[in-house]
């Protein structure tokens, strides 16, 4: 099994805009697994707020290429003992574990000639309903958005230390879609009870991430009190800590660059639900390759957060359709296909 990598530059349709940073770029990791005839398709957006960067991240994928030749996948089993063999060349980066992962799970959908769903849940992937995300935005680029995301059934709207409320009012306003406020933990400041009570009463579905995780102590009186659910993404990276959830959070957004690949993520789901938690599967700015892999976690999930793909205009791979706001995962086979271009290196 040879593993080779690549690292592609990704930009946004316009500047993305969250409450930490603005982004007109980002670097992420790409992996391609050969063996057999056979390729399979791995990704990591290595993110600054995790401490990962793309270098790192390609440094240590490289250092545990030696250790895969030689293995092989004929199962899902497989694909978790070689996960556990590797961590030890590729730790702490949840990132570089995430591309391999990814990428191991491709391979053997291919091999099988099934889809990594079917692999995964033992089903067809059916099309799923995602949220597109709006950045922090002037109110001339909101207007822009507003218009371009007609007929979209789910929008999230960032917000930041501000915590003005006017962003979500004049996107109300002019849709029907069920909106979601994500503060990527900026309200530390305010009384989030009294904007919970505020955006409920024009129809906001849930807000996610107000407090930075440092504070998560603050959420056990703010959850009491929210009338609305309170979504955990920074509060919650690993499998780990879906533990701390209950009591803090109503729920929590699951990434699969955070924590780990497909293999954690579907543990991190299944403990969730055992915990009465409600679940999501976000994103960072992606392509197709993580996007695809997301869609099949979508596929339990009670919301998808993952326009990642859609939000970029250079995604160097194919993979689920995404129109009006549906995931159409139906029409692909395997997670991506693409990646013509690159420049692949052991």
């Amino acid at each position: 099994m040879e593993l080779t990598t690549a690292i592609c530059a990704l930009h946004p349709k316009t500047v993305f805009r969250i409450s930490r940073a603005a982004r007109t770029e980002v670097r992420n990791v790409f992996v391609r697994i050969r063996d057999e005839g056979i390729t399979g398709f791995g990704e990591a957006s290595p993110n600054a707020f995790y401490h990962e960067d793309a270098d790192d991240v390609r440094a240590r994928l490289s250092r545990a290429a030696p250790g895969l030749r030689g293995l092989k996948v004929r199962s899902v089993a497989d694909i978790g003992r070689i996960r556990e063999e590797i961590w030890p060349v590729l730790k702490p980066s949840r990132a570089a574990q995430c591309a391999v992962d990814v990428a191991l799970w491709d391979w053997l959908a291919r091999r099988e000639n099934c889809t990594v769903c079917e692999l995964a849940w033992g089903s067809r992937p059916r099309s799923v309903a995602t949220f597109v995300t709006i950045g922090i935005s002037t109110p001339e680029e909101l207007g822009a958005r507003v218009e371009e995301l007609r007929g979209f059934p789910l929008i999230k709207i960032k917000s930041d230390a501000d915590a003005d409320l006017a962003p979500a009012r004049f996107v109300r306003e002019r849709t029907g879609a069920a909106l979601a406020i994500d503060a990527n933990c900026a309200w530390g400041a305010h009384d989030v009870s009294a904007l919970a009570r505020h955006l409920a009463g024009f129809g906001v579905k849930l807000i996610e991430q107000p407090f930075a995780p440092g504070e998560d102590a603050c959420m056990l009186e703010l959850l009491a009190a929210s009338p609305l659910p309170v979504f955990a993404d920074e509060s919650c990276v690993v499998e780990e800590d879906v533990e701390q959830m209950p009591g803090r959070f109503s729920g929590l957004n699951i990434k699969l660059t955070k924590c780990g690949g497909l293999t954690p993520a579907m543990r991190m789901l299944k403990r969730a639900r055992e915990l009465g938690l409600r679940t999501m599967v976000g994103c960072m700015l992606e392509s197709s390759v993580l996007i695809s892999a997301g869609a099949v976690v979508a596929q339990q999930t009670d919301f998808a957060d993952l326009d990642g793909a859609w939000l970029i205009r250079d995604d160097p791979f194919r993979g689920a359709r995404y129109e009006n706001g549906i995931l159409h995962t139906d029409e692909i086979v395997q997670t991506a296909a693409g990646g013509a271009g690159m420049q692949w290196a052991l």
